[in-house]
């Protein structure tokens, strides 16, 4: 049976969206959606001294009636949607990522509180990045423009050849009933990419660029294959990775990109590279980021 998709849920009153497309995700995998929310609980200051603001009976309670209220009106809303609530104390980050073993997707929101950093990705989506053991959908963006289209960026030169982001970014472009574009940006492999222009004489980069379009038309066949309702598109372009990515997302609904696991015997993945870490603090559209095994 397929996981739940658990959406973590902060501020209640500025969620709709995020809860939306949670529950848009359970519905399209046939599966049920998980609404949670950490909250700290709260200890005297010393024995015998009362807390002089809520004990955390209350705030649970509060918390526990907020869940329901969402809940009830999504089931409202999608009748055949099976919802559950899960209210826990503590910090929301680990809370999410002890929750996302159980989870086929896990759903947060991308933007941090207030000013200028309102508009990066919050550290509490980070924090999630790096301990969730299943995929983890941002949702940034104003969800304004419907494409149909779903673009996955993936390394063509890694081992795998990008086979889990693939195998998601077409799973959910059958859901939306959406194409899927796959792209690379191409680098000089020496890592020169600044001065790419200058080493490489122009039929060798275009030698490269014919190169990296078969690599990637190739990896896209089995899933082609797989998904014959989908169609596809593939694209090689010189140029800086995370500003081509970025700036096309504000051409798709969503973008998939990989996530490298910790390691053997450890859960999350890394995105700490400056390629992601540009991605998912200044696109325009929901991120997926699939832990690439």
């Amino acid at each position: 049976m397929t996981g739940p998709v658990v959406v973590g849920i902060d501020d209640f009153e500025h969620s709709d969206r995020l809860i939306a497309m949670a529950a848009g995700e359970a519905l399209a995998r046939g599966t049920s959606l998980w609404l949670a929310h950490a909250y700290h609980g709260f200890a005297p200051v010393a024995p015998g001294v009362e807390p002089n603001f809520a004990p955390e009976q209350i705030v649970r309670a509060a918390a526990n009636s907020q869940l329901k209220m969402v809940a009830d009106k999504l089931i409202a809303e999608y009748p055949d949607l099976h919802v559950e609530t899960a209210a826990v104390t503590g910090p929301a980050a680990p809370a999410l990522a002890e929750l996302s073993d159980l989870a086929s997707l896990l759903v947060v929101g991308g933007r941090g509180r207030g000013g200028l950093v309102g508009q990066l990705l919050g550290s509490v989506a980070l924090r999630v990045l790096a301990h969730a053991s299943c995929p983890v959908l941002v949702v940034r963006g104003d969800g304004e423009k419907a494409t149909g289209r779903v673009m996955v960026g993936i390394d063509i030169y890694t081992p795998v050849t990008g086979a889990s982001v693939l195998e998601f970014a077409f799973a959910e472009a059958a859901g939306r009933g959406a194409d899927v574009y796959a792209f690379y940006a191409w680098e000089d492999p020496t890592g020169l990419y600044a001065y790419s222009a200058q080493l490489l004489s122009q039929d060798k980069q275009l030698a490269a660029l014919k190169r990296g379009r078969e690599v990637l038309a190739a990896a896209l066949v089995p899933f082609e294959a797989k998904y014959p309702q989908v169609s596809a598109t593939s694209e090689v372009l010189p140029g800086l990775p995370s500003r081509l990515l970025v700036e096309s997302t504000e051409l798709v609904d969503l973008l998939v990109i990989g996530g490298r696991p910790h390691g053997a015997g450890t859960d999350g993945m890394r995105v700490g590279g400056a390629i992601a870490h540009t991605v998912l603090h200044h696109a325009h559209c929901p991120v997926a980021v699939v832990p690439d095994r």
